[in-house]
């Protein structure tokens, strides 16, 4: 099936892939613009994981100052080479983390950045208050499994929904670019300074 530019040019603005990423996989997918849309995250995904073997030692600090000078970011932002830290793209990607962060508020990167003891507070509050709500012991498990994902959508960077666009997760955005720049990219830290309070810094 033929897939006009215009098209093409849809999916690249919508998800930020390259313009033959785009082309491909409306093709494979007869112009559907959602399974289009879906196949690029999947490929992306994939992509990741076959580098997490390579070091990120080069990237770029992004400072972002929000609400008239009230909020402000630090984002940390590795890639692996400074080519691409040095790429219009990145620096784009780095940008709109920051803002994400600013608005979204997250308290850790990811889900193995969480401290146990933060863990297990928030599930013996969870188990209180399914205890308190007189649900089953047998449904326990998988009740708590829901709630945890939950909390980790709430709080963690890359499970939140993207402010932007809620369809795709941090982590998915960030697969996205892998797969368009070709390189490992990780957020190694950030820190969020507010006038109003709620200082807080994740990473290493």
């Amino acid at each position: 099936m033929a897939i006009d530019i215009q098209t093409i040019q849809a999916l690249r603005t919508k998800t930020g892939a390259g313009i033959a990423d785009c082309k491909v996989v409306l093709e494979e997918t007869n112009g559907d613009m959602a399974a289009a849309e879906k196949l690029l995250r999947e490929r992306g995904a994939i992509k990741a994981a076959k580098r997490t073997d390579k070091e990120t030692n080069e990237g770029a600090v992004h400072a972002y100052i929000h609400a008239g000078g009230r909020v402000g970011v630090l984002l940390m932002l590795t890639c692996e080479t400074d080519f691409v830290s040095r790429n219009e793209k990145f620096q784009e990607l780095a940008h709109d983390i920051a803002v994400h962060i600013a608005g979204a508020d997250p308290l850790y990167i990811a889900q193995d950045d969480i401290p146990a003891a933060d863990l297990e507070r928030e599930k013996e509050i969870m188990r209180n208050q399914l205890a308190n709500e007189g649900k089953p012991a047998e449904m326990m498990d998988k009740i708590m499994e829901g709630k945890l994902n939950a909390w980790f959508a709430e709080v963690c960077l890359l499970n939140q929904k993207y402010v932007k666009n809620e369809e795709i997760t941090i982590g998915e955005l960030i697969n996205q670019h892998v797969a368009s720049l070709g390189e490992r990219i990780e957020v190694k830290r950030f820190v969020k300074f507010g006038l109003a309070g709620g200082n807080r810094g994740c990473g290493v």
